[in-house]
């Protein structure tokens, strides 16, 4: 990198560690299913009609109805806690608990959806 500081002056060797980090985080990603789900046409789920306004679970998705149908939306789901918490497997995913109290959640520091 000496080199590239050299001839291109500080600059361009950020730029460089920039799209070397960019090229290694695109090949190393993983595809993921779309957090949102949206439905085109009237809000009727499983034979039950729904009003615009009202809201339903598919799943663990939360649906909400509008005129021109609804759409849904993925849990969040926790990514960092203290530590003196734990992840705990629920049927949706997971939630986060004191290690000494499981009864009681610990709030997180960060989600992603």
């Amino acid at each position: 990198m000496a080199w590239v500081r050299r001839v291109f002056g500080p600059g361009m060797s950020v730029c460089l560690w920039a799209l070397c980090l960019s090229l290694s985080l695109i090949w190393t990603c993983q595809v993921t299913q779309a957090a949102i789900y949206r439905h085109a046409g009237p809000c009727i789920y499983k034979e039950v009609q729904f009003q615009p306004g009202q809201t339903f679970y598919r799943g663990c998705d939360k649906c909400y109805c509008h005129e021109n149908g609804y759409f849904c939306l993925s849990p969040m789901k926790p990514t960092t806690w203290p530590n003196k918490c734990q992840r705990v497997l629920t049927e949706c995913g997971y939630r986060i608990v004191y290690k000494e109290l499981p009864e009681v959640e610990c709030r997180a520091y960060s989600w992603i959806r």
